[in-house]
């Protein structure tokens, strides 16, 4: 793949291009037949007319063409092979936090630009959602690889106007867009869990909707490791709290626990298949593993 030149941020264009080489070959040998068969077109489309002959399916016959043609004329259909996939990527301030080798912001960054590249290489259309509190970017769905780099970029290099989050706008938002059935990747930690349960089960009434949620090694094993100034990455609260207390330790542990259990129940109502992302792990098999699950399910 070569990068468009119009990608004019040099630190933008920087990570672009090393996300491009770092997964050229990861999207070709592990990623493209997977998505293929895991994501289909919508099955057969109108393709044109043709003379009927004896044999036709006569539920084919195109009475108004046959009335003005005085002969019979039938519809002829072919396979849909193109998919709408939609990424709807969360850009609030708590995806930028990491304790490890990288933030939920950077494995984000390479998933996403995974699902980009299997939707460009496969020829279907890819669109693009950006969302915080409220709606930041919206990018139509098309084609090609000139398209596919510009949503690359503005996931990498956008410039957030909010730092929370609230999912049940952006829902409805994609709700009232788009118009054609799609796959919608969402990427998120899904720290604020505001009640999205309706608008997510709205959105996977008429969609194919999966979630992407990314956690970090310090939401499971809190280290010991005294007194530390925290501030909350959405809220801008401060406070200092003492990590070698034990009861400290248990009301975090059970602050985690309880969110991720909620988080489930409510994904789970909303019929959204869930993909659990450890950003400290291999970030790509569990992707992997979720498209040969498809494959089966086909």
């Amino acid at each position: 793949m070569k990068l468009p030149k119009n990608i004019d941020n040099k630190e933008i264009f920087n990570q672009v291009r090393q996300i491009d080489f770092l997964l050229r070959r990861k999207v070709n040998s592990l990623f493209s037949g997977n998505y293929r068969s895991a994501f289909k077109g919508q099955g057969m489309i109108f393709s044109d007319f043709r003379e009927y002959v004896p044999g036709d399916d006569i539920r084919s016959i195109s009475w108004n063409l046959t009335a003005k043609m005085s002969k019979p004329y039938i519809k002829t259909f072919e396979e849909d092979r193109e998919a709408q996939i939609v990424l709807a990527v969360d850009i609030s301030s708590s995806m930028d936090f990491g304790t490890g080798r990288r933030s939920k912001k950077e494995a984000l960054n390479l998933l996403s630009a995974v699902v980009a590249f299997c939707a460009q290489k496969n020829n279907d259309l890819l669109g693009l959602l950006l969302f915080s509190s409220d709606v930041e970017l919206y990018i139509p769905p098309k084609k090609g690889l000139q398209h596919t780099f510009r949503i690359i970029k503005e996931i990498c290099g956008f410039k957030r106007k909010s730092i929370q989050t609230d999912m049940k706008k952006s829902f409805s938002f994609l709700n009232k867009v788009l118009k054609r059935k799609s796959h919608i990747f969402i990427f998120s930690d899904f720290i604020n869990l505001l009640p999205f349960e309706q608008a997510m089960k709205n959105l996977g009434q008429k969609h194919d909707v999966i979630s992407l949620i990314f956690s970090d090694a310090f939401e499971r094993d809190i280290p010991y490791i005294g007194l530390v100034d925290m501030e909350d990455m959405e809220t801008g609260k401060q406070c200092t709290v003492d990590f070698s207390s034990p009861f400290f330790q248990k009301k975090l542990k059970d602050f985690f626990q309880q969110r991720s259990k909620q988080r489930k129940k409510q994904l789970i109502k909303s019929q959204c298949e869930q993909i659990l992302i450890d950003c400290q792990k291999d970030i790509y098999r569990p992707l992997i593993s979720f498209f040969h699950k498809r494959i089966k399910i086909a």
